[in-house]
């Protein structure tokens, strides 16, 4: 007989579940300690479980927090709750895949998934068979909620599902075969479940789809004109799979792949648009493939520049506030920062950022950007772009014939979208193409410097930063006094830029300019008092977003121009600015991060110069990273206490040692404060469990002995104790 609830705790549970959508805090509160009382009864997950499957009286959505309850007590408690209870659930679970309501059948496949996954897919050997053959039943909602916890299974248990079970049959053997019949389903919803869970065993490359991938393709291919949506966008990512993993399955067919890419590419539904746009991404990054794509550049490349032209969807999605720049940003408009090593390859950019900066977070992600929360997503326009960079490199100049008609075109269309989409590609060929679009910049370079003030913003932000693309042949290029012609125009005008009334142009601007100083390097020296005019000027003007990159704008100013800085006018117009944000800011302020790498380039560049301020910028830098530690460490012996993030460790240690660089000899009497203090926390930190707090250390023990070594010799035998056991040979980045 199954278990029955006792009527009165399950009538106290109804309440709480109704109520967890209620908006008052304080109620939510409560509800949150009473399901927390109640999580401690030994039948809580039966009352949740019973709730899920058996009260089909009460709303989907107490039935589906319920679900979601029972789904997370599980992960929670996983390894104290009995078998029999695992298996209760997971029975029960399965029985009651068939619920009419999609919302239920989903969060009963998530009970399952997590149960699988959690007690690996050996330990249930029983789960899989049953459903497998659950597909064949005649009942849609019960082949339809199978279907969603295979899925789910396939996602969490890809590996384990390659290893045979006791019997020696490899799930995926039994499981590929009979998901292939399901292309052809009458229903679109399975066709697009088979379609989408046999491709994530084509992007791992799995061993047991090898021998089926011929009928893969095959029965993909059926598909290419499916006239469901969702479908044909597995189709797309699908296809993009094979381009990634089994190239050789596309060969045989490629003209035919091609057409039916380009075409795609060009559908009225610019999600699918978008999945067909990933194939050309994918396939030029395929070195050994791409100079089989020469002979469709003519029809390929058009295809790609008409896919960045801005959609009536995409602008009523964008802000498109001309008028911006004194609204303050929100929390939400700014990333989470992350330290690194310096580097700018986030001015540089994919062609896909329009324009637009990072604002400092992780090269590792892609460079898309976030002045949108809708922007910072993926899109056609993007991929298209990207695209083109991409194709761009692999073929050089080849790709100019196919480009340049095009781009004539959209840079004289009337429509500023085309326009617009005419210099987005202009910058994307840039640095595949930059010898060939040589002669040609000496016109186009002076448009682009025009179009920094159209009336758009959104032209004027693509505009900064294809430019910006073309930095190096403004300073080095061939034309004559082409400094004097094309880099003070081109310098001026960014500067102009970054006072725009809108944010974004802002941020495109200030990030352009970033990326030319870079660029020219000491080219900078003679112009640095008007941009240190400009840039004291943007720390007046910019909100919380846009202040994160003007930092690294003054930060790569100083790594450009070097010494050149330590002049007293211009120390005078920037360290007033800088030291104001420097003792204002709270230490654990988003921009500590970006004032600490800013002020470590300052301090390098000054050298000596650099005296007057060292004092204090230090002795906060110290009390930062002995502070941090024992939060850490407190963290670390009580867990309701959060840990801080170490990346203010890092940036504090690189900071010390860029002014112990910067003073030299004269960084002793720092050092030596308050019992050299700072030389035990960096023994700390040389043990700390995190590789770049141990990084940024070692950097500045290295640092401390050129120019301090009579403050570490007495600590020399104790430093070697923690130091050389570190030295890994095979691991580079440490060394």
């Amino acid at each position: 007989m199954d278990w029955q609830p006792e009527p009165e705790s399950l009538q106290q549970l109804i309440q709480l579940l109704n109520s967890t959508n209620m908006a008052d805090n304080a109620i939510q509160q409560q509800n949150n300690q009473r399901l927390e009382q109640l999580s401690q009864v030994p039948d809580f997950i039966n009352y949740l479980l019973y709730v899920l499957v058996c009260m089909k009286d009460e709303s989907s959505l107490v039935r589906t927090v319920a679900g979601l309850l029972l789904k997370n007590k599980v992960r929670q408690d996983f390894k104290q709750i009995p078998r029999s209870v695992l298996e209760y659930v997971v029975s029960k679970s399965i029985d009651g895949i068939g619920d009419p309501i999609t919302m239920v059948r989903h969060t009963l496949g998530t009970v399952v998934a997590t149960v699988v996954a959690l007690g690996k897919v050996s330990s249930w050997p029983d789960v899989l068979p049953r459903l497998l053959q659950l597909l064949d039943s005649g009942d849609y909602t019960v082949v339809e909620g199978s279907w969603d916890i295979l899925h789910k299974i396939c996602e969490e248990c890809d590996q384990e599902l390659e290893e045979p079970l006791a019997d020696g049959t490899r799930p995926l053997s039994v499981m590929i075969p009979k998901f292939l019949t399901f292309f052809g389903a009458e229903s679109p919803v399975l066709r697009e479940y088979a379609i989408s869970t046999t491709t994530l065993f084509v992007t791992l490359r799995s061993e047991s789809m090898q021998p089926m991938m011929d009928t893969f393709v095959v029965e993909l291919f059926k598909r290419a004109n499916d006239e469901n949506a969702e479908v044909l966008k597995s189709v797309c990512k699908a296809v993009v799979a094979l381009v990634d993993s089994r190239p050789d399955k596309l060969m045989p067919e490629l003209e035919n792949v091609v057409n039916y890419m380009i075409h795609t590419t060009q559908h009225s539904d610019p999600d699918i648009a978008m999945e067909a746009c990933e194939f050309w991404l994918s396939f030029c990054e395929q070195k050994e493939l791409v100079e089989s794509l020469k002979p469709f550049l003519n029809r390929v490349v058009p295809t790609l520049m008409r896919g960045m032209v801005y959609s009536e969807e995409d602008l009523l999605m964008l802000d498109n506030d001309d008028n911006d720049a004194v609204v303050p940003d929100s929390d939400q408009d700014i990333r989470p920062r992350h330290h690194r090593a310096r580097t700018h390859d986030q001015h540089q950019g994919d062609a896909g950022s329009d324009g637009e900066s990072d604002g400092g977070d992780d090269s590792d992600d892609d460079s898309d950007d976030d002045l949108d929360d809708y922007y910072a997503e993926w899109s056609l326009r993007k991929c298209s772009a990207a695209s083109l960079d991409v194709m761009s490199t692999a073929f050089g100049d080849q790709i100019l014939d196919f480009v340049l008609p095009v781009l004539r075109e959209e840079l004289a269309s009337d429509d500023w979208r085309v326009k617009e989409a005419g210099v987005l590609a202009l910058g994307a060929i840039a640095d595949g193409c930059m010898s060939g679009m040589g002669p040609h910049m000496p016109s186009l370079l002076p448009y682009l410097v025009q179009w920094f003030k159209h009336e758009k913003a959104l032209v004027r932000s693509i505009a900064c930063w294809s430019a910006s693309r073309y930095g190096k042949w403004a300073i080095y290029g061939a034309e004559p006094n082409t400094v004097k012609v094309y880099f003070e125009p081109l310098l001026a005008g960014l500067l102009e830029a970054m006072m725009d009334t809108s944010k974004r142009v802002q941020e495109a601007a200030c990030s352009a300019f970033a990326t030319i100083e870079e660029d020219a390097g000491p080219y900078m020296a003679p112009y640095i008092q008007p941009v240190l005019e400009t840039l004291a000027r943007a720390f007046g003007l910019y909100q919380r977003k846009n202040l994160i990159i003007l930092y690294d704008a003054v930060g790569t100013l100083a790594e450009a121009v070097g010494p050149e800085l330590n002049q007293p006018q211009y120390v005078q117009l920037l360290m007033p600015t800088i030291l104001e944000r420097w003792e204002n800011l709270q230490t654990y302020d988003q921009h500590m991060f970006p004032l600490f790498e800013c002020l470590s380039a300052i301090a390098l560049a000054l050298g000596s110069g650099f005296k007057p301020y060292a004092q204090p910028i230090y002795e906060r830098s110290v009390q930062i990273v002995g502070e941090t530690l024992q939060m850490c460490q407190q963290a670390s012996q009580d867990p309701s206490i959060d840990a801080p993030n170490k990346d203010l460790v890092i940036v504090a240690l690189d900071l010390i040692s860029s002014i112990v660089q910067a003073l030299g000899e004269e960084s002793q009497g720092l050092i030596a404060q308050h019992n050299c203090v700072a030389l035990q926390l960096v023994g700390m930190c040389m043990v700390d469990a995190e590789t770049d707090v141990r990084q940024s250390a070692f950097a500045l023990l290295g640092d401390l002995a050129m120019h301090c070594f009579a403050l570490i010799q007495p600590q020399l035998g104790e430093i070697m104790q923690q130091l050389v056991p570190q030295i890994d040979y095979n691991y580079q980045h440490l060394n």
